[in-house]
C-alpha cells in the first residue's frame, strides 16, 4: 500500500468514525406536546377536529338539495371575495363560516321559496393543508387539512419505506401567535403492531409529520455521501493511469 492510498484509506476510515459518531440520535417529546393539557390531543373513535372548519378560498362547496333542482349537486368555488353565486339564491358570503353555519343559512335562504328545505353542503378543501416530509415517507407533501385529520390516516395515506424509522415519527406543531412550538415523537410501530391508539393525535392546520430515516438509513446515505467522491477520484485515476 503506497503512501497516498494509505492516506486515502485513514482518512475514509476517520469519516466513517465522524459518521457513526453523528448517528442518527433518538428525540424526546417536547414538555408542551403531550398530556392532557398538551397541543397533541388523542382522536376519538371518530376522526374529530378539535376546532371545526373553516370556509376560505379557494374551497370549493358541493351542494346536495334533492327536492331544489336549481342548486341540486352544484359546485362552487369560493371566490377571493369570500362569495359563492348561485340559482334561486343568489350571491352568498361563506368565508370564514363553518360547513355548518354555512349549511344552516342556505336553508334560511332556501326557506323563501320552499317549505322545509333540506340542504346539505360537502366541502372540498383546498384553503388549508398539513405536510408530511422525510425520506421515510412513500408520498410526502402538502396534504388537504379538511378539520378531521389524523396523525394514522396521513400516515396510512403517505405510507411509509425502508427508510422510515416508525418508532420516531415527529409530529411538529410550528408556533404561531405567541405559542412555543411543540414536537410529540410518536411509535407509529406501536400504533400499527399493538393497535395501541394513545399518540393517534388529531392534527391542526400547518403541522408537519416527519417521518424520520432510520439509524442504519441514515449512516448509509450520509456514507455513500463521504464514500462517492472517493470511489469517483479513484475511478478517474485508474481510468487514466495517474
Amino acid at each position: 500500500m503506497n503512501h497516498r492510498t494509505l492516506f486515502r484509506f485513514v482518512g475514509l476510515c476517520a469519516a466513517v468514525a465522524m459518521l457513526l459518531v453523528g448517528c442518527t440520535q433518538k428525540l424526546e417529546s417536547t414538555p408542551n406536546a403531550e398530556g392532557p393539557k398538551g397541543v397533541f390531543q388523542v382522536a376519538s373513535g371518530h376522526d374529530t377536529s378539535l376546532t371545526e372548519y373553516v370556509i376560505d378560498p379557494p374551497d370549493e362547496i358541493l351542494i346536495k338539495a334533492p327536492n331544489i333542482k336549481e342548486i341540486e349537486n352544484v359546485k362552487q368555488l369560493v371566490r377571493a371575495d369570500g362569495r359563492i353565486s348561485l340559482n334561486l339564491l343568489g350571491e352568498v358570503q361563506v368565508a370564514k363560516k363553518t360547513p355548518a353555519q354555512v349549511q344552516k343559512m342556505l336553508q334560511e335562504l332556501a326557506a323563501k321559496y320552499y317549505n322545509n328545505p333540506d340542504i346539505k353542503i360537502e366541502v372540498i378543501a383546498n384553503s388549508k393543508f398539513y405536510s408530511v416530509v422525510g425520506r421515510g415517507v412513500t408520498t410526502g407533501g402538502k396534504k388537504a387539512y379538511t378539520g378531521n385529520d389524523t396523525l394514522v390516516k396521513a400516515l396510512a395515506e403517505s405510507g411509509m419505506n425502508e427508510n422510515a424509522w416508525p418508532q420516531q415519527v415527529l409530529l411538529v406543531h410550528p408556533g404561531r401567535d405567541g405559542q412555543e412550538p411543540a414536537r410529540a415523537v410518536v411509535d407509529f410501530k406501536n400504533i400499527t403492531e399493538n393497535g395501541v391508539m394513545a399518540q393517534n393525535y388529531v392534527l391542526h392546520e400547518g403541522d408537519i409529520v416527519n417521518v424520520r430515516d432510520s439509524p442504519l438509513s441514515s449512516f448509509n446515505f450520509k456514507f455513500t455521501q463521504v464514500l462517492g467522491p472517493v470511489s469517483g477520484a479513484s475511478s478517474v485515476r485508474a481510468a487514466t493511469g495517474r
